[in-house]
């Protein structure tokens, strides 16, 4: 995803090492669980944060888009939203 996200005209595309998001399906809404889910989200927000405020960010999956917009200041996107915008 990246190297296509970065071959977009006036794109530039780089892949945060970060692993989960911590919501992971309904885990991160448990409510048992969103201690850990936050806590695992934690270094992802972090670089997120770090790209600056005018960043895109491309998220696969549903939950990751969700606990991203919902912890952060960013609306993630799906990769098929990015393409939808660079051919339109």
């Amino acid at each position: 995803m990246a190297r296509l996200a970065g071959r977009l005209p006036g794109r530039k595309a780089i892949l945060l090492d970060t692993g989960c998001c911590g919501m992971a399906g309904a885990f991160g809404m448990m409510e048992a669980k969103r201690e850990l889910s936050l806590q695992v989200a934690a270094p992802l927000l972090q670089k997120i944060r770090a790209e600056g405020p005018n960043v895109t960010v491309i998220a696969s999956g549903t939950s990751c888009r969700h606990q991203i917009s919902e912890l952060s200041e960013v609306r993630p996107i799906h990769m098929a939203e990015l393409l939808a915008e660079a051919i339109a």
